[in-house]
C-alpha cells in the first residue's frame, strides 16, 4: 500500500455488540470479540480445502478503545504526530465472520459506526451486503477511492491470521471465484488481488521504538524506508512494549500487522527473537550513547537479520 490516499483502518478492529468501541466482550451468531487475556494468536476452526473462502472468520488490528478512539489516528493522517500512542488496556481486537463483513463494514466508517457494528449481526454475506446497500447513503463519501485498500488489508489480516491458507500462494482465478459472493465488479477485483500479490511478496518490517524517540526522526525514517516497498506489513508486539505509534499509522495507510505474543506476553529473549526473525528488515531507534536496546541489537546480528540502526 502506498501512501497516496491514506485512509483510517482504526474503526475496522472493532466489531462489538453494542454500539460504542469500548464495550465488554461478547459473542453472538458466531462473532467472537478478543479479551486481552485469550491473546494475539487464536485462530477459527480449522478450513478444509473444499471451504469456501468467505466463510473463513479472522480478526481485524488492536485498535484503540472508545475512551482513547478520540485520538487515534484520524482520517488522512500522513505523520506519527496523529497516531495514538494507547496502550494494549485500552486497546481491543474483535473478529470477523468473513472477509465480506470486514469490506461491507468499512463503507460506514469512521462516520458511522453504529453502522459499522450492526453489521456484525448479519450472518450471512448476502444479507451484510444487503443491510449496507440499503444504508448506501450513509456510506464515507470518499469509499470509491478507499475501498480497493479495504479490500487488500482486509485480505492481508485474513492472510497473517489465517496462514495454514497460504492465500498469496492462489492463483487469481482461484481466488476470484471464491469471492463472487461478493458482488464486486471484476475488474475491480483482478486489480486488487494484483495489488494482493504484491503484498505477499513485499517485505516484513519491524521496529524497537522507544515512546520518546522523536517523532519527526521515527516518521522521517519510516517514510523514507516504506518509500520503496508501497505493499509491506509491520510485524509488531502487541504488548507494552509495542511502537504503537507506527503501528497506529501503518493502520492509517491500511498496513497489514502481524502480532507476536499476547497483550499480556512478558518481553522474554524468546518473544523478541520471534519479532526479529519474523520480519525481513529490522529498524531500531536508539538515543545517541544508548544502550537500553543492546540486547535486540546483538540478537538481530547473530540471528544474521538484517537490521539499520538510527540514532537520534
Amino acid at each position: 500500500m502506498s501512501s497516496k490516499d491514506l485512509v483510517d483502518l482504526s474503526g475496522l478492529g472493532t466489531l462489538s455488540h453494542a454500539s460504542t468501541l469500548g464495550a465488554p466482550p461478547v459473542s453472538w451468531d458466531g462473532i467472537r470479540s478478543v479479551p486481552r487475556s485469550m491473546g494475539c494468536t487464536m485462530m477459527p476452526a480449522s478450513l478444509h480445502h473444499a471451504d469456501p473462502l468467505l466463510s473463513v472468520s479472522f480478526f481485524g488490528p488492536w485498535v484503540p478503545q472508545a475512551s482513547t478512539q478520540a485520538s487515534s489516528a484520524p482520517a488522512g493522517v500522513t505523520s506519527l504526530a496523529g497516531a495514538s500512542a494507547a496502550t494494549p488496556s485500552k486497546r481491543t481486537r474483535h473478529h470477523y465472520l468473513s472477509l465480506a463483513h470486514w469490506y461491507e463494514a468499512a463503507k460506514f466508517m469512521p462516520g458511522h459506526p453504529e453502522l459499522r457494528d450492526a453489521v456484525g449481526h448479519c450472518p450471512t454475506v448476502k444479507e451484510a451486503r444487503k443491510f449496507a446497500k440499503a444504508r448506501q447513503a450513509q456510506w464515507r463519501s470518499d469509499w470509491n477511492l478507499v475501498r480497493h485498500r479495504v479490500l487488500i488489508a482486509g485480505m492481508g489480516f485474513l492472510s497473517l491470521d489465517r496462514p495454514d491458507l497460504q492465500l498469496p500462494a492462489w492463483n487469481t482465478s482461484r481466488l476470484s471465484e471464491e469471492m463472487s459472493e461478493m458482488g464486486l465488479p471484476v475488474k475491480f477485483v483482478s486489480q486488487c488481488l494484483e495489488k494482493f500479490q504484491a503484498w505477499g511478496a513485499g517485505p516484513k518490517i519491524s521496529t524497537v521504538v522507544d515512546q520518546t524517540a522523536p517523532e519527526q526522526v521515527v516518521g522521517r525514517k519510516m517514510s523514507k524506508l516504506v518509500e520503496a516497498h508501497p505493499s509491506w506489513t509491520l510485524i509488531s508486539f502487541c504488548n507494552g512494549r509495542a511502537a504503537w505509534r507506527v503501528h497506529d499509522w501503518a493502520l492509517s495507510m491500511y498496513v497489514p500487522v502481524g502480532y507476536v505474543g499476547t497483550p499480556s506476553s512478558r518481553t522474554s529473549t524468546g518473544l523478541r527473537d520471534e519479532l526479529i526473525t519474523g520480519c525481513d528488515r529490522l529498524v531500531v531507534f536508539e538515543t545517541k550513547g544508548g544502550r537500553s536496546h543492546d540486547a535486540v541489537i546483538r540478537r538481530a546480528k547473530m540471528l544474521d537479520v538484517p537490521m539499520s540502526l538510527e540514532l537520534y
